[in-house]
């Protein structure tokens, strides 16, 4: 029997930012105990880390696509949330071009006609998804996408199209849903005139009411056609949004100035999203997909004043309100395009419909953009990415050349070097390498998992790496391919609740243990065979009915008043019978005997539907725990953590110094350095060096992107992104050892992490070439990190030192490394990076030793042998120019021929590696001396 006792707890709200962490060399001892005062460190302090991607180049979600008029390779895509991409070679290769702005998820791409290299681009995906993300309004480039600007808006959250003038650049219509949880006046349709200075709202029904579709007469710009949807998500699981009264289909002749319903013939109940599209060639025929209870294909041939319902097809408007969008030919007005799970392509006027594109696997489809001039050149949008065709969709461009995936928990496994797994939305679960055999990782080494899904937590077996878990509950052999159905709700009395992602994790405690949760909390010590329910239903009984909702939406519900589900697991690393858990309701329980007895210990202001979105025991105290709490859904995007010291009788608000108007995803403490948490926003990740008395953006090189989850595997930080794929921190142990000393010191030498001798990377032959998606590997050697409060006057030098003392390598700041000449190759000079000096400038730095000695004759004096700065790799992959450290990817995304870290160096790269044992790092800067010690071991697998 259960039993639930109430704790009343008194808490103040806390928003952090994680991150996960992963590393793949060695650690070191466990720091401090005692918890530090409050302190911020300056970001100089450590500077020199870099985030370094790992993909997979598997796309992720594109509602926004977009070529460009008069340039038939160029196009754009935006990913709803991994920020605006463009490509000058239809598609071969994608570059990031929007990383500089603050914001991830795109709506709707605008290019205008008349001025190429005017781009605007509407911030907030309007898809409509349980899992939606959102926008600050309108950005406008004025030189294709090198430079932005943000031009207003900032209250619309989610833009469904952007409409330029085809004459005038500086007229712009934008179709503004709005917010997806409540009612908002930013929504309609917006006009500017002075290209985005200022905007007038031209058509506007209620705070309800949504615009979300937007056609131009190609003929007469004075005449646009606009959709409007009233829709709202609510807080509880369910498939589709709400829908409300007010929508339809609306003309306007003088450019937005005044607007007339258009409803002769345009169904009326159940009236849901419409797209629409106007044929370039006959301005009278107006195609309309329409998402009601008579929902098809409708066309009017007279400008919109009556339409007929030509075909009910339910291939074309299935699910309308995740789809409906549709695309006119610009030379055949009889030739119509619709997106939904397949492109359909109708050549008679939208009669009847054939598949041109799609796959069992279930791909879906979004917006398509044809070239005026070439009807055989488009780009498509879908799940999987942006795809191009330039001969009429008989073959695309790949869209496993954009590392976009939308990833929502990571998991690594005990494999060396380890992997890292996770669901990825719309493509299933994914697994990945932080280290290939390869040169660099690429599609050689990324796998898709045997469990997991789309949406599921993976849970990696810690005591057989070859099973992974997943979903509701399957495990599978990753190596024989073997799946199991194990989950526990077979059998259920009782139905089991679910929404899009049920927590799977297994206990740092009893590594036998593997626990998932529904509305109940189950417990299996062998594998799955056999499952205990160890709780009750933890959630509320009657979380209630958010003000925010409207009465379509609040109607719009399962049966009964409960309708939460257990959304976070943490079992106590430190005693197994100890186990947290958070709902997506609104409630915060633990119990101390394994699921006997449960307390309610959800602090005050954690009201029904806060959504509890990550749970974290705390590796050094049985009482202290953390939680991070999204409350977006109550339209609050305020960031809240909590933190409770006595087993939750009182809690703290640990948020000083996260951004106001972002919320959380989740918040991790480092088992190694108490009072060391890092925390994942909806747009990137923070650091707190006090227990989350403040926090300070750990985000660096990472582009804007929702931190969904964080992990940390060893000394390495792991990211999942919900956008941008896979990122790991390279060792932190610089991070776990900053301090008030450090901070205040004109040097700083910090301990390195042991250090792994293993073979680098290698093709074994041809390499990849450079304009092919890949990531890079982590550093082949030492990772040596130093701190200076200030530039060197002098020079600054870094020795090693063998076990019996004797300089083995020595480098300086003062190393004169000659440029490669490309005269003098005989391949491209991007093979051959010039590798940077010891930086002698303020700030922290990362060097990297191969672990190899000088080369004979250049002991001591000169450090010609391998060794390089650290530098960013691979931020996007597979495109952009090789060679350079990357934003783009291809050669900059390997992190040139070098990979990532500058390994390889300056000579001496063939010589015989160290051998195992414990050496000594030396740092002289302004006549001072700090060592270290570091250890060298052998690679694990050497037996």
């Amino acid at each position: 029997m259960f039993h639930i006792r109430r704790v009343t707890a008194v808490l103040i709200f806390a928003g952090l930012g994680i991150a996960s962490i992963f590393i793949a060399v060695g650690t070191v001892p466990v720091l401090g105990q005692q918890r530090a005062g409050q302190q911020k460190y300056d970001a100089s302090t450590y500077s020199g880390l870099l985030w370094r991607m790992l993909g997979p180049f598997r796309g992720g979600r594109a509602n926004a696509v977009s070529g460009v008029p008069g340039q038939p390779t160029t196009f754009y895509f935006g990913s709803v949330g991994g920020g605006v991409w463009k490509s000058t070679n239809s598609g071969r290769t994608w570059a990031p071009v929007f990383d500089s702005q603050p914001i991830a998820s795109i709506g709707a791409i605008g290019v205008a006609p008349s001025s190429p290299s005017v781009v605007y681009v509407g911030s907030g995906e309007a898809d409509m998804r349980s899992q939606i993300s959102y926008g600050n309004g309108m950005y406008k480039s004025t030189d294709a996408g090198k430079t932005w600007s943000h031009v207003g808006l900032e209250g619309t959250r989610q833009i469904g199209r952007v409409l330029v003038d085809p004459r005038n650049p500086n007229i712009v219509l934008v179709a503004a849903l709005g917010h997806a949880y409540g009612a908002n006046p930013d929504r309609g349709v917006f006009r500017s005139r002075d290209g985005g200075a200022t905007w007038q709202k031209v058509l506007f029904k209620s705070d309800d009411i949504g615009a979300i579709d937007l056609a131009i007469d190609p003929q007469n710009s004075r005449v646009v056609y606009a959709t409007l949807w009233n829709t709202r998500r609510p807080p509880w699981s369910i498939y589709p949004p709400s829908y409300g009264p007010g929508g339809g289909i609306f003309k306007s002749i003088d450019g937005g100035d005044t607007w007339q319903p258009l409803t002769n013939g345009v169904p009326s109940e159940g009236l849901g999203r419409v797209g629409l599209a106007v044929a370039a060639t006959n301005h009278n025929r107006i195609y309309a997909i329409v998402d009601a209870k008579a929902g098809g294909l409708y066309r009017s041939d007279d400008a919109g004043a009556s339409w007929s319902l030509i075909s009910g097809d339910k291939r074309i408007w299935g699910r309308g309100w995740y789809f409906c969008k549709i695309v006119a030919d610009p030379k055949n007005p009889d030739v119509v395009y619709v997106s939904n799970t397949s492109v359909y392509r109708s050549t008679d006027a939208g009669k009847t419909w054939t598949a041109i594109k799609g796959a069992p696997g279930g791909d879906d489809y979004h917006q398509l953009w044809i070239y005026p001039e070439d009807p055989n050149r488009m780009i498509l949008g879908s799940d999987q990415g942006a795809v191009v065709s330039e001969d009429g969709a008989q073959t695309w461009s790949s869209w496993y050349n954009q590392p976009t995936a939308q990833i929502y928990h990571v998991a690594a496994d005990e494999r060396f070097p380890y992997w890292v797994t996770g669901a990825q939305q719309d493509s299933g679960a994914i697994g990945t390498p932080t280290r290939s055999l390869h040169s660099e990782i690429s599609m050689h080494d990324w796998s898709p998992m045997c469990a997991g899904g789309e949406s599921g937590y993976t849970a990696p077996d810690p005591l057989h790496p070859e099973i992974l878990f997943g979903e509701t509950v399957t495990r599978c052999n990753v190596i024989t391919g073997e799946i199991k159905n194990v989950s526990p709700e077979r059998g259920l009395p009782a139905p089991a609740r679910h929404t899009w992602t049920l927590p799977l994790v297994f206990s740092l405690a009893d590594r036998h243990a593997l626990y998932f949760s529904d509305q109940f909390l189950f417990k299996t010590l062998n594998g799955g065979e056999s499952w205990s329910q160890i709780s009750p239903d933890l959630t509320r009984e009657d979380p209630g009915v958010p003000s925010n909702l409207d009465a379509a939406a609040a109607a719009d519900a399962p049966e009964g008043r409960r309708r939460g589900v257990i959304y976070t697991i943490a079992p106590s690393p430190l005693r197994a019978q100890t186990i947290w858990i958070g709902t997506d309701d609104g409630y915060i329980q633990m119990t101390k005997d394994d699921g006997k007895t449960w307390q309610n210990v959800t602090p005050p202001e954690v009201t029904g539907w806060s959504k509890v979105v990550m749970m974290d025991a705390s590796h050094f105290d049985l009482n202290e725990a953390y939680a991070a709490v999204d409350r977006h859904r109550l339209e609050d995007n305020e960031p809240y953590i909590y933190r409770t010291r006595d087993a939750g009788k009182t809690w703290q608000k640990i948020t000083e110094g996260l951004p106001a108007g972002v919320y959380m995803q989740t918040v991790k403490e480092d088992p190694r350095r108490r009072g060391l948490l890092f925390a994942g926003t909806e747009l990137g990740v923070w650091v707190s060096f006090d227990d989350g008395d403040n926090w300070q953006s750990l985000q660096l090189n990472l582009p804007p992107a929702s931190a969904r989850d964080l992990a940390i595997h060893g000394d390495d930080l792991i990211v999942a992104t919900h956008g941008r794929g896979f990122w790991v921190l390279d060792d932190i142990t610089s991070l776990r050892q900053i301090d008030d000393e450090v901070a205040r010191s004109d040097a700083h030498l910090f301990r390195p992490a042991d250090a792994i001798n293993m073979p680098a990377g290698s093709e074994d032959g041809t390499p990849l070439p450079r304009d092919e998606p890949m990531a890079p590997n982590p550093p082949d050697g030492a990772i040596i990190d130093y701190y200076l409060g200030s530039a060197a006057s002098g020079p600054v030098t870094l020795e090693i030192l063998d076990p019996a003392g004797e300089t083995i390598r020595r480098y300086s700041s003062e190393d004169r490394i000659p440029p490669v000449n490309p005269d003098t190759l005989n391949i491209p000079a991007f093979w051959r990076p010039t590798p940077e000096p010891l930086s002698a400038a303020a700030g922290m730095h990362r060097w990297v030793w191969d672990l190899r000695p000088a080369p004979t004759g250049d002991r001591p004096t000169r450090g010609a042998g391998a060794g390089g700065a650290a530098r960013a790799g691979g931020s996007a992959g597979g495109a952009g120019a090789p060679g350079g450290p990357g934003t783009a990817g291809g050669a900059g995304g390997a992190g040139g021929a070098g990979g990532f870290g500058g390994s390889g160096g300056f000579g001496g790269r063939f010589l015989a590696a160290v051998l195992p044992g414990t050496y000594t790092v030396k740092l002289t800067v302004g006549g001072k001396t700090f060592t270290q010690p570091l250890t060298v071991k052998m690679d694990p697998r050497n037996k």
